[in-house]
């Protein structure tokens, strides 16, 4: 860690992020009537140009316009580890594993959509001959036996074995990608402890813990909110991880608050500078402003390769997400000013 290449790595995230959507550009995006419109503007004002070459913009329907979007964060993963001394160095392992994941939810979600395949199984070169499995393979598959069939030499395919389905329908897509994302947050936090130490490490393992808490907290106040899950049933969903919010206070607030209440609760926790349960959005929007602004702050002051990496990372995420929201915004016709509070920047 912390060569001159690792150096260059994070001065050219830095770099990247300066480059990333204005609050301009997103009001120029919500001004658009169509997906057409909004891929013109992608494409020929913003730094998507790269992950839209090749493609007309009236061709695109909303499934591959995002698919491609979605896909843009592996190619600035691929741009940055080229500047890093990957050799030995297991950390950077990590960008390859949520690559992957990605890729394995993408598959799953072409299942009932036909077009979409094409955009499956492609990935910068440079990440492709570091995963796991057969990533072009992906491309091929049409059911979760042939899925299986790709993924049978690495742990992924205990891990989704349980949601094989023969009807899409029967699908439980959030509990699929819970279990991933449960094994992704597992393996880098081996990772983190074994590749670090000091500082540098305990920053690190914070930026992982907060995301950690922060899917907890979204899972316990969508189980309230709208499933009306029993206490019992939340924990044992959860990741048992306590950063700014002490294990005897979650556990108070999943047995004795509803929905409401567990919000009230929160916005007088350590997240109070991040919420304010009187202008509550959804959930997901709060658990991505908090993690957006923790790892902007990071992004703006860290000197260390690696959190810089992070950071970008999250901000990026979270930038795609933000042009996926205006996408089916549009699409499904939901006013301007809606969609901008959605908005994370």
């Amino acid at each position: 860690m912390g060569t001159a290449s690792n150096a260059a790595m994070a001065t050219k995230a830095k770099a990247m992020f300066g480059k990333r959507l204005t609050a301009l550009d997103y009001q120029q995006l919500l001004q658009k009537k169509s997906i057409p419109e909004i891929a013109s503007y992608l494409k020929n004002e913003t730094l998507f140009r790269e992950a839209l070459e090749g493609y007309s913009e009236t061709g695109l329907h909303r499934g591959q316009l995002e698919m491609l979007i979605r896909r843009d964060l592996g190619t600035r993963l691929s741009r940055l580890l080229r500047y890093a001394s990957t050799s030995g160095d297991k950390f950077y392992r990590y960008g390859i594993m949520m690559s992957e994941v990605e890729q394995i939810m993408a598959c799953i979600r072409a299942f009932n959509d036909e077009d979409n395949y094409k955009m499956i199984g492609e990935l910068p070169l440079y990440i492709e001959k570091s995963t796991s499995f057969d990533i072009r393979a992906l491309a091929q598959v049409r059911d979760f036996s042939a899925l299986l069939e790709v993924l049978a030499k690495t742990p992924y395919a205990d891990l989704i074995r349980p949601f094989s389905v023969t009807n899409m329908e029967d699908f439980d897509y959030t509990a699929c990608e819970s279990v991933l994302r449960k094994y992704f947050y597992d393996q880098v936090m081996k990772i983190v402890d074994q590749e670090f130490s000091g500082k540098v490490k305990k920053e690190i393992r914070e930026i992982f813990l907060t995301q950690i808490e922060l899917d907890n907290i979204t899972r316990i106040y969508r189980s309230k909110r709208y499933f009306n899950a029993t206490p019992a049933q939340i924990k044992k969903v959860i990741n048992p991880v306590y950063l700014r919010i002490p294990k005897r206070e979650l556990e108070d607030m999943i047995d004795h608050c509803n929905a409401e209440e567990f919000m009230e609760r929160l916005a007088r926790s350590a997240y109070h500078n991040y919420l304010d349960s009187s202008n509550f959005a959804y959930i997901e929007y709060h658990a991505q402003s908090i993690n957006y602004n923790l790892n902007k702050r990071h992004m703006m002051f860290s000197t260390n390769p690696d959190i810089v990496l992070i950071a970008y990372l999250v901000l990026s995420e979270t930038e795609i997400q933000n042009v996926v929201d205006i996408i089916e915004g549009v699409r499904y016709g939901i006013p301007a000013d809606k969609i901008n509070r959605l908005l994370i920047y």
